[in-house]
Order: C-alpha cells, then structure tokens, then sequence
C-alpha cells in the first residue's frame, strides 16, 4: 500500500502559524514572522522603531547603529503545540559609525508519525526550518541610521530540504534623544520550492514610531504588513525603575491586531531585570484555543563604549549614538568664553565632542 506522509512540520510552520493572521497560508517560511527576543515580543512586536538592541536585527538592521557596545542575544521560546522557537544575535561596532551583526533564528518540531494512507502509524520523521545570516547598519550621521541583513532560509521536512535567500533592509530617524521613526522592508528574495510547488518568502515592510517619556519609559506604535494579505497594528509600551545605577527593572506591555477569532486578543506583556551589563526578559503572549507561548531571553553587554572609539584622525567630532553629546562642564567664571583644551596623548590629540 502506498505511503503517504503528514507533512506536519509544513502543516505547522506554513499554515498554522501564518493562520494565526486571518487571510494568511500562501507564503514560505511562515516562521519569518514569529516575532524574535522576549522584549521586542512583550511589546507586541513593535519594535522597528525602538530598535537599540541585539534583537533589533530581526526587526530593523538599522538598530544596531544605535547600540554603544557589543551585545550578545540568546531567546528561547515554547511555541504552539510543542514547537520550540530560537532566536540568537551579536552585534558588534566597529567604528563610530560602523556595525556589523550577524543572526539566527530556528523553529524545531517535535518528531511526528508518519501514516499510511489507511492512517496506520509507520514510522517518525522530524523537521526544522531556520534562517542565518550577516549584516552591517551604518550612521549617516548623529540623527539618521540605515542596514543591511542578507540571510539563507532553510526549511527541512524528512528528507526534503528546501532554501532560499533574502535580504532586509532599514532605516532609522532620530529626532533630538526622545522621537524615533523606523521603516524596514523584509524577507526581499528568491522563491522557496517545496516538493513541486513554489513560494514566495513573506515579504515584510514594517513602518512604525517611538517616543521616550522623561528618560524612563517607551512608547511605541506600529505598521506591519506581511505577506500578501497580512496587515496588522501593533502598539507597545516599556517602563523602567532603577534601584541604583546598577540595578534596573522594566515592565512591558503589548498588543497587536489580526489574529483570528480563536487565536486570542493579541495582548502580550513581558517583565525584565538588568544587573550592570547582563539583563534578562521575559514575556508570555496568549493565543486562545491554540494555547500560551512563552519567551525568555538572556542579552549580555561588553566590550568598549562606541562613544569612546576615537575617530580617524583630522575628524571633527565623534559619533554619539543619537545622543546629545555632553558640554564641557564649567569650571568657574575665570573659563568663561575660552574654548575647550583637547587633551594630549603622546603625539596624539584627540577630540572626543
């Protein structure tokens, strides 16, 4: 008798998951749109426009344009139905104005059983999509950032393989330390062939705003259509509190519209912990009769301040990261209209404002 096989792992990633969003099922690699790190997903994914961290290379590679250090991204989530979704990410500035990244993200399906065509079990199979890639986002100057992720698509069912591969693009503008605006277009790129037929890869384009709140909170809102039929809004908000200089807690909440009757409201909310350079997030995100995911990420800050990478010499100023940068302080009415002295290394000067 003739074998036929469940392709669950196709069934999940290429229909369950795009389903979630009515009018959604005639895109590859559905798992594009699982929203990546348990801050940006607490916040109901948007986070175009925030985009200051690691995660940020899965919503706009522009982002890591903004980030002062290096970052390393490490994300589990318990998905639908005992899918297990991962994301990883490492930033890493290379000059005032220069950053390179690279990302991963998996979706690991639980073995499935493989039936004949009278439904008889004959045997298992597993399967696994995932994407990687590398990029580099670049400051136009201290207001205006732009990136560049290229990226393989992989989708794996059995024995049956099937790749692709794309490119995101984005743009960041900054206005003074409290306004951002973000726009980014993704998932540009070649067709994905599984078994016989062809499709395409769920274009994205995400357009969206952020406004920080007296040094001590985010708001943000935003546009995203993905794919040929998916249009959503999603909105989020990120408050902190500081214990001391060291210690920080932050609270999330967000939400996001196009979901399906019985896949839930679309609200998520999230909480997170920074002790110096090491901060953790979580977030739990409802998906009514389909269940609750959890997410759970681990982002570790290193490395050398961007703001204290000496520009080439003959530079004018340095890069501050979108931020203004600090003014001399006064040392007495005696200093009152004298320019500022550079300081002297060796035969070196450098002009870090």
């Amino acid at each position: 008798m003739r074998k036929k096989y469940i392709l669950a792992a196709v069934i999940i990633t290429g229909l369950t998951v795009p389903a979630l969003y009515a009018g959604a099922g005639s895109d590859a690699a559905a798992f594009l749109k699982i929203d990546a790190g348990a801050r940006a997903a607490a916040m109901g994914g948007a986070f175009g426009a925030v985009g200051d961290d690691a995660s940020s290379v899965f919503y706009n590679p522009a982002g890591p344009a903004l980030a002062r250090n290096q970052e390393l991204m490490l994300s589990h989530s318990e998905w639908l139905e005992g899918l297990r979704n991962e994301h990883a990410a490492y930033i890493h500035p290379i000059s005032p104005r220069l950053t390179i990244f690279t990302g991963l993200t998996a979706l690991i399906v639980p073995s499935m059983d493989k039936l004949d065509i009278a439904g008889d079990k004959t045997g298992s199979f597993s399967a696994m999509d995932g994407a990687a890639g590398a990029g580099f986002a670049w400051a136009f100057g201290d207001d205006l950032f732009g990136g560049l992720f290229v990226k393989t698509v992989y989708q794996q069912a059995d024995t049956r393989k099937a790749f692709a591969y794309a490119g995101d693009f984005g743009l960041i503008k900054t206005y003074g330390n409290n306004v951002r605006l973000g726009l980014a277009a993704q998932n540009l790129g070649t067709a994905m062939k599984l078994y016989t037929e062809s499709f395409s890869l769920p274009f994205t384009c995400r357009g969206g705003a952020a406004y920080r709140v007296r040094d001590m909170a985010w708001l943000t809102a935003e546009l995203v259509k993905a794919g040929e039929s998916d249009t959503a809004f999603a909105a989020g908000a990120e408050g902190e509190y500081s214990f001391d200089p060291r210690e920080t807690l932050f609270a999330r909440l967000g939400y996001k519209t196009g979901r399906s009757k019985n896949a839930g409201s679309g609200i998520s909310a999230g909480v997170g912990l920074q002790s110096n350079d090491l901060r953790l997030d979580y977030a739990f995100s409802p998906f009514g009769d389909l269940g609750d995911t959890h997410r759970i990420s681990l982002t570790l800050k290193f490395g050398q301040d961007r703001r204290d990478i000496v520009p080439n010499r003959g530079s004018k100023k340095s890069y501050s990261g979108g931020k203004t940068p600090a003014q001399p302080q006064k040392r007495g009415a005696q200093n009152k209209g004298r320019k500022p002295v550079p300081a002297e290394t060796g035969n070196e000067i450098n002009f870090m404002w």
